[in-house]
């Protein structure tokens, strides 16, 4: 079972409810996440998303897309 938590700098503070039951001895082992890893796979979900439900009606052009239509007022 792997159960997400963090050091609050006294004390282990669980980041979601657990069922364990009482009284029952445990064994831990700690690694640190990959915050990295962490960022890149919530993106690859956020695009996956954003692809699978697009805003309909929505259009916009190639051409408005180009970086000096996007940033003409900055030249």
């Amino acid at each position: 079972m792997v159960i997400r938590a963090h050091f609050d700098g006294k004390t282990l503070v669980l980041d979601e409810p657990v069922d364990l039951p009482v009284n029952e001895p445990l064994e831990f082992e700690f690694r640190a996440v990959d915050t990295r890893a962490e960022r890149r796979k919530r993106a690859r979900e956020a695009w996956r998303s954003f692809t699978a439900n697009p805003i309909a009606g929505l259009s916009i052009s190639d051409e408005s897309l180009r970086r000096e239509n996007l940033y003409e007022d900055r030249l």
